[in-house]
Formats: C-alpha cells, structure tokens, sequence
C-alpha cells in the first residue's frame, strides 16, 4: 500500500510517503517555496519530492491522508465556540472563528484539494481521506517510538476542538483517556504570551523558551497568569479565553485588551526587553511546565505505563521535555522531531495503513534524514555554475574538523535534508563550542538574530553520560538536560544561562560523516562536542539546496562551506 500524508490546515504544511507501512520521504513546503512555515499553502513541492524518491506518479498512490478532520470540524467547532463566546458566529464573519469555519467545510475542502492534486497530474484520481488532528499527532509519536506501548499526551493550540489529549497506546491500537476541549489551549496561553513578549507567534516560542532563564521567580506575576491559566485540582488546568478571543484587540491578533490590563503594556517588537518581560517569560514557562508535569503524572498513573511519548506543538518545547523525560516513573521517552502540525502527515498516513489493516509500526524513527540529497555532481554544477574556486576532498570530515578546532565557522551540507525545526547534522551551520565567544559572534554575525538566543550541541552519543545528568537517548535535538558542573565552563557557547542544553547525541548508524566528524574534532581538541545551529539566517526557512547553501555562506560571517566533498573557504576568516 502506498500513502501520502499531508498537512494543508495551516502552519508548516507537509507532505510524507509510506510504502507497505515504511517510511520512504518526508518533507516541509517551506524548504522548497523559501517562505517560512507556508501557512495554509498546498505542499505540491513536498509532495512532488516524495513521488520523485520513490520513482511513482500520483495515480499510483492509493490513498492520501490528510492530518485534520474536514468531515466533522466545521459544525461542530461553529457550535462549540459560539457557546464559548456566549453568542452566535456568523460563519462567513470576518472573526478568526468564521474564517475557519467558511474554509474548512469538507466539501469544499475535498474540491480544493482535487484541484491542487490535478496541477501535480491533470489525470489524478486519488482516494483522499481525513483523519482527526490530534490522532494524527498520537500516531505519529507512539507508532514512530518504537515502544511495544506508552502513554502518550498531545498538547497544541488546537485539533479541531480538543486542544489537549491523553492516550494509551498498545500497539497498533490507540485509545484516548482524557480531553481538554477549546478554549483550554496550552498552545493559546504560551502564544498569547510570546505576541505580548513583542515576537511572533506560532514561531517565536522557542524564543521566549531560550529568554526564561533569563529572568526571576515574580510571585506577582505568577498570581496574575494563574487568571489566565487557572490551576484546577479536578481537571488540571483551564484557559480563560478572554485574554485571548471575546474582547477588543487593539495591539495584537493573539491577545486581548484584557491581557494588557493583567500584565501591562506589551513590549512593541525589536524594543528594549527590560527585566520584567523577561520575569514574564519566566513565569509562563514555569506554569506551562507545571501544567505538563501534572498531566503527565496523572497520565502515567492511568495507564500503568512507564514509557512517554509527547506530541503537539507544545512538544517543541525542549525545557519541558527534558523535565518530563526526568519525572519519576519515566523510563523512557519518544518525541517526534516535527512535533508541530507538519508531523500529523505521517500520522494521518499511519492511520490510513491501519485501517487498511496493514501494521503502522514497521518504521522506528531513529533519525530525520528522509528529504532532498544531492550528489557530489550536482553540487560541482552549482558551484560551477557560481564560479567558485573550491578543493575537492576524499576525507570532508577531517578536512572540517582541523577547521573547527581552528575557531572557524562552518557552513554543513551533506546527505539527505532532516525534516522538523531543529538542523541535526545534515543542514547546519557548526563550530567551536568551547571558543567562548562563539555564541556571541554566531548570533550577531552569521544568524543575525537576539543575543540571548541560545545554541545547541551535537555530540556523539557515547559521551551523553559523561556531560548530562541522567540524559536520555536524544537524536533530535528536543529535550533539554543539566551539564555536568565541572563541563560547564568549559563549554560556554552552548550550555545555557540555566546551566541546561537541548543535546543531539549522534549515532555512527544514523548519520556517518556527522559522527566522524564530531570524532575527528574530539581527536584533536579532547571533547567529540560541537555547536550545532540550523543552516539560515533569522527569518528564512533552513536551506533545501547547494545553490541556497552558496548564498546563505556568502551572505553571513561563515569562514568556510564543507559541501557535500567539496570545501569553500572565503579569504578573510573571523578572529
């Protein structure tokens, strides 16, 4: 059986291929059209890349599975907020509930995606089907893990009503606990916030995660979002929505008036962040952590299970993670590395080989290269074409690793693009961890981005325990562990104010050349550790191909560019 998953609903839109239920392709549409997250455009490039993988046409594909349930969410998600807002809603209104109810109806969903389906092969006749979103999102953690069963827990904005979910997962069969129903959204608290913090929101939560260290315990702060994000001994957790939705918006499309009378005036973008925002930041990040340990222990508790998978936009956040993988009872952990909506294609395609009544568990995703490679040919021809001087090497890890130890940055293209946010050695931009300006001079002069934003490292995984406290099995860069004390000054440009780091451990299986190259810089410098950062700048998605990886290089502070075999070094290198 061969199925294409997509996700078109909104934000960083997908497409997945599974053949006889194997993982063959995966990737984002913001990697090919350059414009970050696509909200909402149809993935014909991502979907022209997996048809391509595989040597097949649309027509041989038997089924195509999308990440949201079209068939019942309009009428019933019409219903449920006007009972939330306390009036009825107009579906063709120009409110954010109407928008959605007016463009997801499932007919004329079903019509629009035959259209796009046609401009990928005008003789497409395709069964397409729907799944429900946060099912979706459950399948494609639990039957990604590579756990016989676990407890699984979903939190995001939303997946048609349900906002956040609990589940059992024993096999092939998912059944779910609990739900948390609109307007209890941890994804509309934590957004809500980041937009008030004066970042975008649905992309600028991993930046208000990296400023909360930053800031101090304010126990009036804590009170004032415990209004917001009200503590419930039955129930957990409740969102009230009036900070949100239900209110005038004279700053902000993801907060209401009433937030700025709880928290004061919001910070305007680019602006002075002064001790108290960053207190905010703090605060929010605190009570989201407290809200998912709780579900989780409750979770555990239910099921008796002592393996974890997390899913949902939420799920990106490394600092929870890492504290969920370290709550008692927890054995093990498993957290899909595009937790975010991009990740309900391979859920909603895992679903469809199920009900097909063929096994959803045949693929353990142990790394994320499944995207767009190019070989040592194609990259000379752009390079070529750029006219370039280059070197060619039959030894590019150790070429990079006398580099590294030498203070440069390096620009990193080799094998098949990740897909999920976080690059892991296959799309990246790596360096000297232990230079201690290295963070520094990346953020200012190659990222182009806030100073406090933090980097991450990748190192081989047989030196996790040596620097981690209790670290789990990490190949995708999204659980945050402790240094060790007496490592932590030795690397500066990535253990974080808090003392904490969101590691990638790396596998000679899952990525060869990373691994020896982490290696071979270990050789020569005494640590197998490396900083490790997305190939872009701030604002564009990572780069997809050698012609954006040349542009990308001669447009930021990098000193050299390892390139598939070929090596690029500009004539001036930073100090």
């Amino acid at each position: 059986m061969k199925v294409i998953g997509l996700f078109i609903a909104g934000p960083n839109t997908a497409a997945c291929l599974f053949i006889d239920g194997k993982l063959i392709a995966m990737a984002e549409e913001e990697r090919f059209n350059r414009i970050k997250t696509s909200s909402e455009i149809f993935p014909t490039q991502s979907i022209k890349f997996c048809l391509k993988e595989a040597n097949l046409k649309l027509n041989d594909i038997d089924e195509i599975a999308l990440g949201w349930n079209y068939s019942s969410y309009p009428e019933k998600m019409n219903t449920h907020m006007s009972s939330i807002a306390g009036r009825e809603l107009d579906p063709f209104a120009d409110t954010a509930e109407g928008i959605i109810h007016a463009k997801l109806s499932p007919e004329l969903t079903k019509f629009n995606v035959g259209i796009a389906l046609k401009k990928i092969d005008e003789t497409a006749d395709v069964k397409i089907s729907w799944h429900a979103h946060h099912k979706c999102h459950v399948a494609s953690t639990h039957y990604l893990s590579g756990f016989d069963s676990s407890a699984i827990l979903v939190m995001d904005g939303s997946g048609e009503e349900i906002a956040t979910s609990t589940w059992h997962g024993q096999g092939g069969e998912l059944s779910i606990i609990d739900q948390w129903d609109l307007p209890h959204s941890l994804g509309w608290f934590y957004s809500a916030i980041t937009e008030w913090l004066g970042f975008s929101a649905y992309s600028g939560e991993g930046k208000v995660m990296g400023l909360a260290p930053y800031g101090n315990p304010n126990a009036e702060v804590a009170e004032k979002l415990k209004k917001f994000c009200v503590p419930d001994d039955k129930i957990i957790y409740k969102i009230d929505p009036t900070y949100v939705y239900y209110g005038k918006r004279s700053y902000s499309r993801k907060f209401t008036d009433k937030l700025v009378d709880l928290l004061g005036a919001a910070r305007r973008p680019e602006s002075e962040m002064s001790q108290y925002y960053i207190d905010v930041a703090y605060e929010v990040q605190k009570r989201l952590e407290d809200v998912a340990i709780n579900l989780a222990k409750e979770l555990l508790a239910k099921t008796g299970e002592r393996k974890l998978c997390v899913s949902g936009g939420v799920a990106m956040n490394c600092k929870m993670n890492g504290l969920l993988s370290n709550l008692e009872g927890v054995d093990d952990i498993f957290i899909n590395p595009a937790s975010y909506d991009a990740g309900a294609a391979l859920g909603a395609a895992l679903l469809a080989i199920k009900k097909a009544g063929q096994s959803p568990t045949e693929t353990e995703l142990t790394h994320a290269y499944w995207g767009p490679s190019f070989s040592d040919d194609e990259i000379e021809s752009a390079l070529k074409h750029c006219g370039l001087t280059y070197t060619k090497h039959e030894n590019i890890a150790q070429e990079t690793a006398k580099l590294l130890n030498d203070n440069k940055i390096i620009g990193w293209f080799q094998g098949k693009a990740e897909f999920g946010a976080r690059a892991l050695g296959a799309r990246s931009i790596i360096a000297n961890p232990m230079h201690p300006d290295m963070k520094d001079i990346i953020n200012k002069k190659v990222k182009y981005r806030e100073g406090f934003r933090p980097f991450a490292p990748s190192m081989i995984a047989e030196v996790a325990e040596k620097y981690m406290i209790d670290p789990k099995y990490s190949p995708f860069m999204i659980l945050a562990y402790q240094f060790k004390d007496e490592y932590k000054e030795l690397f500066p440009s990535i253990v974080h104010v808090d003392d904490s780091v969101r590691p990638q451990t790396v596998t000679k299986d899952s990525n060869p050349i990373y691994w020896e190259t982490i290696s071979k810089f270990g050789e020569l410098s005494g640590y197998p550790v490396v900083l490790n950062t997305s190939f872009n700048i701030r604002g564009e998605p990572i780069v997809n191909t050698p012609l954006e990886a040349v542009r990308c290089f001669y447009s930021t502070g990098m000193d050299a560019l390892a390139i598939g075999s070929f090596l690029l070094k500009k004539t001036r290198f930073l100090a």
